[in-house]
């Protein structure tokens, strides 16, 4: 039990520090691109979780950094599609962002399962689980390129 809570702590630091330097590379450099560099470091991590179970350190290690990827990313996702969202429809973009986050976690826990079901073998599995991670990061750069040029709809300011 110890340890499973260390494991818990240890993915919500990773997407809570995550979230903090996601969010700022966000606000310095492109986000797209940010994002994408986020995914590919989830995907890393997710496949090394998969080999790092013999030894304690690094599995501490991979779920942090899976934590810091997944978590972060997603949370970095919800601030694009504030960005990127008309006023009237920002809370529609960014509840969407957040849906798709959590369907994503249910089928791969689902599809997870399943594969282990059928005697794959536990480092297979992780590698198969960060094929979403990489079709994001390819999402986010190709959402880049199209939106190069445009703007982020403007923040609605309360008349005084």
């Amino acid at each position: 039990m110890k340890n499973a809570s260390l494991m818990a702590a240890t993915l919500a630091t990773g997407g809570t520090l995550g979230a903090i330097l996601i969010g700022r590379l966000m606000d310095r450099f492109d986000p797209h691109g940010v994002l994408a560099v986020a995914y590919l470091i989830a995907g890393g991590f997710v496949v090394l979780l998969g080999s790092a179970t013999a030894s304690p350190a690094l599995l501490v290690f991979a779920i942090f950094g899976a934590g810091f990827g997944v978590a972060g990313a997603q949370v970095g996702v919800n601030a694009l599609a504030a960005a990127y969202c008309t006023t009237a429809a920002r809370a529609t973009g960014v509840s969407w962002a957040n849906a798709v986050g959590r369907i994503g976690s249910v089928l791969g826990s689902m599809v997870g399962g399943f594969l282990l079901s059928l005697g794959w073998d536990l480092s297979t599995v992780f590698t198969v689980a960060a094929a979403p991670a990489l079709a994001a990061a390819l999402a986010m750069l190709a959402k880049g390129w199209r939106a190069r040029g445009r703007q982020p709809a403007p923040v609605a300011v309360p008349a005084e």
